[in-house]
């Protein structure tokens, strides 16, 4: 019990001088890393007019889209000769198809097109609650 306490007291302030992690920087999500990232998880975020989503991409090519006032929308995805992601919606507006770079920071997911682009988090599991908007 002694020698526990006295290493426990020795270790502690030894780990508190170690430097802390460097924060991780925003990277980008090619290929398989895509493909492996939306497996079973939900993207999340909020449209430019404040209306809450989430976004499912299934594996084999097909995504959902669902707003928290009902409106859905169904589509596919694949991966371009780049890795970037491809999506076409049955009824969405002509910006929101084509093609987007993909990173990742943590949960933060943000996708760039050359019409469009936007930010979402994922939640780490397939969900059908909504977050709440953001402010």
């Amino acid at each position: 019990m002694l020698i526990a306490m006295r290493t426990r007291n020795l270790v502690l302030p030894l780990l508190l001088l170690l430097p802390a992690p460097a924060a991780a920087e925003p990277h980008p999500v090619r290929w398989g890393d895509f493909v492996t990232m939306m497996q079973g998880n939900t993207l999340s975020g909020t449209t430019a007019a404040g209306t809450v989503f989430n976004m499912y991409f299934i594996a084999g090519g097909n995504a959902t889209y669902q707003e928290v006032g009902g409106t859905r929308d169904f589509g596919t995805w694949h991966l371009d000769k780049d890795g970037d992601v491809c999506v076409v919606w049955k009824n969405s507006p002509d910006s929101a198809n084509g093609c987007f770079h993909v990173t990742v920071d943590g949960s933060k997911v943000v996708w760039e097109g050359k019409e469009a682009g936007g930010s979402g988090m994922l939640r780490g599991g397939v969900t059908e609650t909504f977050l709440k908007p953001v402010q």
